[in-house]
C-alpha cells in the first residue's frame, strides 16, 4: 500500500466512524470509497477520483432505492487525486493545488458538488455522472441547445425513483447531456450522461442536486398507496433525446411524429418542472424541431417507416400538440409565428380526403391479404396491424385536430379559418359513426378497407378515443363502451395490472403487416398463434388512458376506478419498465399471463395512463 493510500484511509476512518450513526457521509471498506444514505438519497463516491460509483434517489423520502443507476466505468489505475473527508464532505485534491478541484457534500435531500479553480491552474477535469440505461432509463429535462448543452436549472429524472433538480448559482452555466442509443440497436452498454464543467479561473462553482417529487397537489394521491407511482413517475412520459434534441420513445431511442400529441395531453395536466418551466416547453421545443423540417418515425423516407406515405396520424398529432401548446400557454407570439405552418399541416392532412366524404384516407387499401409480399407500414401508431384506407383511429385524431384548430384560429383572430376548420370537423364527425360502426358487434371497427369491408378486432383504443374526443353522441358512446366491457368479460380479460390489450380478438394473418411471430404475426389463418404477442392483443399501458377516460365520460365511474387502481398498483411496482428476468424481452408489452414481449426497455407512451389518475382524483374534465 502506498503512502497516499495509507493517508487516505487514516483520514477517512477518523471522520467516517463519527458519522455512521447520523446517516451522513461514512466510510465503506477501503476499496469501495465513501457512502451516504438518507431517506431521499443514496450514493457512493470514488476513493481517488472525482466521480460517483453509486447514485439513487427516492423522491418520496421512503428509502426505497430501486437500483444503482450508474454505469460501471473502468477503474482509475493510479490515484489521480488525494482524497480527504471531513464532516459531510469529500474533497479531491490534485497535485500541489491549494484547494480541492472538486468536493462533494451530502445532506438529507441535497448533494452539493463544488468545483474550485485558482488562476493559472491546469489539468482541470470535468465531473461526469454516467448512468446505465439498462439499470434505469433516466433522462434530463430542460432547455437543451443544439450543442447538447443543457441550461440550468434542469431535471434529472429517474423512472420508478423520482427526480433530482440540478441548479447552479453561477449565471449562464450549462451542463453536458448525452445518451447512447438503446432498444437493442446499439452498444452493449447504452448510457445517459451528465457532465459538469469545472469553474473558470479564480472561481468557485457549486452545483446543487436536490431530490424532488413533481406531481399535482391532489389529496387522494397521498391517501391511496396504489397511487404512489403517480408521484414518482408522472414525468416518465417526457424523455428528451439529446442527440436529436427532441422528445422520443426514451432518451436514446426514436422520435415518433405520431406521439407528439400524447406528450401535449400529458403536459397540459402536469405541474411545472421547476420555476418558470412548464412541461409544455418540452412540447414547444419538440414542435420547433418538426417545424424546422426535422423528420421522425411515421414520416415517409424516415428509416424504419417503410411506406410511400406519411402515417395517417402524423399530421393530426402535430396539429393537436401545437393547438394544446397555444391554448394552454396563451403564447400568442409563437402561435402567430407558426400559424401558417400549422395551417399547412392541416391542408396536407385534409388533402388525404380523396373522395370528399370528410374522412382522410391512407394510401394503401387495407384490403385483407394486401399486406402480403413486400413489407410496408400501415396507417398509424399500431404499425404491425393492417390499418389502411379509412382508419378509425387516425380519423378520430383528425377530428380532434380540426376541432382544436378551429378554436385556436379564433384565438388568433382568424375568423374565416375558424369557420373553415369547424365545418371540416363537423363533416368528418357526420361521416364517422356511419363509416365505422359494426352493427354485428356494437363496436367501431378499426378500419374500413378500400373494398368496403370493416375490420373489427374489438379495438379498445379505437372505441375509447372516439368516445373521449367526442365523435359519438352520448347514446352511441354508452353503447360502444357497454359492448366493449361485455366483450372484455366474454374473452376473460380481468388482470388490469398488465394494462389493456389493444384488441380483444386475434388479428387474422391476412390483416397483419409484419410477417414475424416475434411481432405478433400468426401463421394460422385466424392469427391465434400470434395472439397476445406485442401489438396483436398484447397488454400494455399504452392508450389505456383513453379507455379510462371514456369510462369516466360515460358515467362508468366504478368500472373506471377498478381498472385504474389495478393499473396504478402495477405502475407503483415499476412493472412497465425494464427487462424481464431471464428474458431479452422487456415489460412494456406482455401476454395476458404476464410473459414479456416488449423491446424498448422503456416506452414513454405507457405513462400517459398516469394522467388518468390525475383527472379522476383531481376532478378534471379536460375536453
Amino acid at each position: 500500500m502506498n503512502s497516499g493510500r495509507r493517508k487516505f484511509i487514516r483520514q477517512s476512518s477518523l471522520a467516517g466512524m463519527a458519522l455512521v450513526g447520523s446517516k451522513a457521509l461514512k466510510i465503506l471498506p477501503a476499496d469501495t470509497g465513501y457512502a451516504f444514505e438518507s431517506a431521499y438519497l443514496k450514493l457512493r463516491a470514488h476513493e481517488n477520483y472525482p466521480r460517483l460509483t453509486y447514485l439513487a434517489t427516492d423522491s418520496l423520502g421512503e428509502g426505497d432505492f430501486l437500483t444503482n443507476s450508474l454505469l460501471r466505468l473502468p477503474e482509475v489505475k493510479e490515484p489521480a487525486f488525494q482524497t480527504k473527508v471531513g464532516g459531510n464532505q469529500i474533497s479531491y485534491l490534485g497535485g500541489n493545488q491549494p484547494q480541492p478541484q472538486w468536493s462533494i457534500s451530502c445532506h438529507t435531500k441535497t448533494i452539493w458538488i463544488t468545483s474550485n479553480r485558482s488562476a493559472g491552474q491546469d489539468h482541470q477535469v470535468s465531473f461526469s455522472i454516467v448512468m446505465a440505461q439498462k439499470a434505469n432509463h433516466c433522462t434530463v429535462l430542460g432547455s437543451l441547445d443544439s450543442q447538447g448543452q443543457m441550461a440550468l436549472p434542469c431535471i434529472l429524472h429517474f423512472p420508478g425513483m423520482g427526480s433530482l433538480k440540478i441548479s447552479c448559482a453561477t449565471p449562464g452555466v450549462k451542463i453536458g447531456y448525452d445518451a447512447l442509443n438503446d432498444a437493442g440497436r446499439a452498444a452493449a452498454n447504452p448510457y445517459v450522461s451528465v457532465t459538469l464543467p469545472p469553474a473558470n479561473d479564480d472561481q468557485t462553482r457549486v452545483y446543487k442536486f436536490e431530490s424532488v417529487a413533481i406531481y399535482p397537489a391532489i389529496g387522494q394521491l397521498n391517501a391511496e398507496p396504489r397511487l404512489k407511482g403517480v408521484k414518482r413517475d408522472l414525468l416518465n412520459i417526457f424523455q428528451l433525446n439529446p442527440r436529436r434534441n427532441i422528445l422520443a420513445n426514451n432518451s436514446g431511442s426514436d422520435n415518433c411524429v405520431f406521439t407528439v400529441y400524447l406528450y401535449a395531453e400529458a403536459a397540459r395536466r402536469c405541474p411545472d418542472l421547476f420555476e418558470g418551466f412548464p412541461a409544455m416547453n418540452l412540447v414547444r421545443d419538440t414542435l420547433n424541431r418538426y417545424l424546422d423540417g426535422y423528420s421522425g418515425y411515421g414520416f415517409s423516407g424516415h428509416p424504419g417507416w417503410i411506406s410511400k406515405y406519411h402515417s395517417l396520424d402524423s399530421y393530426p398529432s402535430l396539429i393537436i400538440a401545437a393547438c394544446h401548446y397555444i391554448s394552454h400557454t396563451n403564447d400568442r407570439n409563437w402561435g402567430l409565428k407558426n400559424y401558417k405552418a400549422i395551417n399547412a399541416w392541416a391542408d396536407a392532412m385534409m388533402q388525404l380526403d380523396k373522395n370528399g366524404d370528410g374522412l382522410i384516407e391512407y394510401g394503401y387499401s387495407g384490403n385483407a391479404g394486401s399486406w402480403r409480399g413486400e413489407f410496408r407500414r400501415p396507417a398509424n401508431w399500431w404499425d404491425a396491424i393492417g390499418f389502411g384506407h379509412d382508419d378509425a383511429y387516425s380519423n378520430a385524431l383528425a377530428y380532434r385536430a380540426l376541432y382544436l384548430l378551429s378554436a385556436v384560429s379564433h384565438q388568433l383572430d382568424d375568423r374565416p379559418g375558424a369557420e373553415r376548420y369547424r365545418k371540416l370537423a363537423q363533416k368528418l364527425k357526420g361521416a364517422y359513426y356511419k363509416a365505422f360502426f359494426n352493427q354485428g358487434t356494437g363496436l367501431l371497427a378499426g378500419w374500413r378497407s378500400e373494398d368496403g369491408k370493416l375490420h373489427d378486432y374489438a379495438f379498445t383504443f379505437v372505441n375509447s378515443i372516439a368516445v373521449t374526443y367526442g365523435l359519438l353522441s352520448n347514446k352511441q358512446s354508452r353503447g360502444v363502451m357497454n359492448a366493449l366491457l361485455a366483450k372484455m368479460a366474454q374473452v376473460g380479460y380481468t388482470n388490469f395490472k398488465l394494462g389493456l390489450p389493444g384488441n380483444l380478438i386475434a388479428v387474422r394473418s391476412e390483416d397483419y403487416t409484419h410477417p414475424d411471430k416475434r411481432w405478433g404475426y400468426g401463421e394460422k389463418e385466424d392469427g391465434s398463434d400470434g395472439f397476445q404477442i406485442y401489438e396483436n392483443g398484447g397488454a400494455s399501458g399504452c392508450f389505456a388512458f383513453y379507455t379510462l377516460k371514456a369510462l369516466m365520460k360515460t358515467g362508468k365511474k366504478k368500472e373506471a376506478e377498478d381498472m385504474l387502481l389495478q393499473m396504478m398498483d402495477a405502475f407503483s411496482n415499476r412493472e412497465f419498465q425494464g427487462q424481464c428476468a431471464g428474458s431479452k424481452m422487456s415489460r412494456d408489452w406482455k401476454t395476458w399471463n404476464g410473459e414479456c414481449w416488449g423491446y424498448e426497455g422503456f416506452l414513454v407512451d405507457n405513462y400517459l395512463t398516469l394522467y388518468a389518475a390525475v383527472d379522476f382524483y383531481g376532478g378534471k374534465n379536460l375536453d
